[in-house]
């Protein structure tokens, strides 16, 4: 039996195009609902998805266990509202429950930034534990961190058509909004780490960016989108690191 698990906040028009992917692929869907105050029930209703209440939370890594849990498929899918999985992918998937090698599998991203697939910028392949086993994998209650993993993991490979596609930002307001909230989450885990603020660090996290997306993973092949979102995250990592001070103040 397959679970797909989703947290969702306000996404009801991304959920419905998530939940509609998912009908011919899983046995069960569990969405995590964080307060939404648009239609997001209805849809879920629609679609059949078991819907769960949880109070507001800024990022999803916080809340993930809790809605793994909430979840009776032996293989867990995790999604996110704003991603679909490719038919070619579906098949792939369920070759690795019945050959029944792996307990987890690493998937490529295809991240659809203002309605075109970012192919370098360091956004390709963003390989991410989605598929596993139930009781294999823990996410920390940290930002963006990679969960631990106790089984054996099929890396699949970098193609387009195995990959989770992602429709990430719509609008440039709509970027700004969610990294608002993500750079809030992110300078107070350094802080919490015991990263302080430094003028080298404000200097260098923003450059770094730089010198990875546009310059490494040449992020000028994807055009003025490489460029504009490579500017985008260093602005991402001033903020960071503006709020990290902004902490050290407040103490």
């Amino acid at each position: 039996m397959i679970s797909a698990v989703l947290v969702s906040f306000n996404e009801r028009i991304k959920l419905e195009r998530c939940l509609k992917n998912l009908q011919n692929f899983a046995d069960e869907i569990v969405v995590m609902d964080l307060g939404s105050s648009d239609s997001s029930s209805i849809v879920c209703k629609k679609y059949n998805a078991k819907i769960f209440k949880h109070d507001f939370v800024p990022f999803v890594e916080i809340v993930r266990n809790d809605a793994i849990a909430k979840a009776s498929g032996e293989w867990i899918l995790v999604l996110d509202p704003d991603e679909v999985v490719s038919d070619v992918l579906k098949v792939k998937l369920k070759q690795v429950i019945l050959e029944d090698k792996y307990q987890a599998v690493n998937i490529p991203r295809k991240n659809i930034f203002f309605g075109k697939w970012i192919a370098h910028t360091n956004w390709w392949p963003d390989k991410h534990i989605r598929f596993f086993k139930k009781g294999y994998i823990s996410w920390s209650n940290k930002i963006h961190k990679y969960p631990e993993v106790s089984g054996k993991i099929l890396d699949m490979e970098a193609q387009a058509d195995l990959a989770v596609i992602h429709y990430s930002y719509d609008s440039v307001k709509e970027f700004m909004d969610r990294q608002n909230r993500y750079s809030s989450a992110e300078a107070k885990n350094l802080h919490n780490n015991g990263i302080r603020f430094s003028f080298l660090l404000f200097l260098w996290k923003p450059m770094r960016e730089f010198l990875a997306r546009f310059i490494r993973h040449a992020g000028f092949l994807d055009g003025f989108y490489g460029f504009g979102l490579t500017i985008l995250m260093m602005i991402y990592q001033m903020e960071v690191m503006v709020k990290l001070w902004e902490l050290e103040r407040e103490k």
